[in-house]
């Protein structure tokens, strides 16, 4: 694949495993190369040789967001194209073609937090780390990043998270929405193989997708029409 995103299947699972050696920041290349490694998911899936995908981070970090050298730059158009972009792969996953499975092997943090909010399934272990960070940053939360969060986290959770930056930690993060359960430190990649493996196995994958776009038409609607909305919001911020 690319020296950033690595691809690998078992089986009927496919892993895409993100490491740039740093912190995994969801840069215009990096979302390149993960939505190449999906594009080569999807089509496997199609073939009926993959029947659920792993998306994990490197043993530092899941992902810490956006790369805030692409805001600094002043080139407006690359930023919001970077924030499109990492909004449209929230958006694929919620609706890929068989379970998606996130493994927090390290924080995810900002944009990191959001695609972890985009799987089907979020494993985690007592020290991950959630957080959308912005506000503590001098950021404006965009539409598109609320309405993830909307759809996943409890109702007192999401307006911590979306007012105060708040953190959430292992059990807290499972209580919150940010993830679905926890293992012990070291175990989060082998437990999300696992969960794959079971649901490659028991799951049809047509009524898996068909199902889920139901639940979260209205959700994938409003991410989308803040992507639309993306430079109208950007230019008041």
């Amino acid at each position: 694949m690319t020296s950033t995103v690595a691809y690998e299947q078992t089986e009927s699972v496919a892993t895409i495993t993100l490491d740039d050696g740093k912190v995994n920041v969801l840069s215009p290349a990096m979302q390149q190369n993960v939505n190449s490694a999906l594009d080569r998911a999807e089509k496997a899936a199609g073939d009926g040789e993959v029947k659920a995908v792993v998306i994990a981070g490197n043993s530092r970090v899941f992902s810490a967001g956006f790369d805030l050298s692409v805001f600094n730059s002043g080139d407006a158009a690359a930023a919001l194209g970077m924030l499109s972009g990492g909004f449209e792969l929230s958006i694929r996953l919620l609706s890929f073609p068989v379970p998606v499975i996130m493994a927090a092997t390290g924080p995810a943090i900002a944009m990191g937090s959001f695609l972890m909010l985009s799987g089907d399934h979020r494993v985690g272990s007592p020290s991950s780390r959630c957080q959308a960070n912005e506000v503590a940053i001098g950021m404006v939360l965009p539409i598109s990043a609320i309405e993830i969060m909307r759809n996943r986290l409890t109702r007192s959770a999401f307006q911590r998270a979306v007012s105060m930056a708040a953190v959430f930690t292992g059990e807290d993060a499972v209580r919150a929405g940010w993830l679905d359960e926890i293992v012990e430190d070291g175990n989060v990649l082998a437990r999300a193989h696992d969960v794959a493996a079971e649901a490659a196995a028991g799951l049809n994958p047509k009524a898996h997708r068909a199902s889920k776009l139901k639940a979260r038409v209205d959700a994938i609607a409003a991410i989308q029409a803040g992507i639309d909305g993306l430079p109208e919001e950007f230019a008041r911020s």
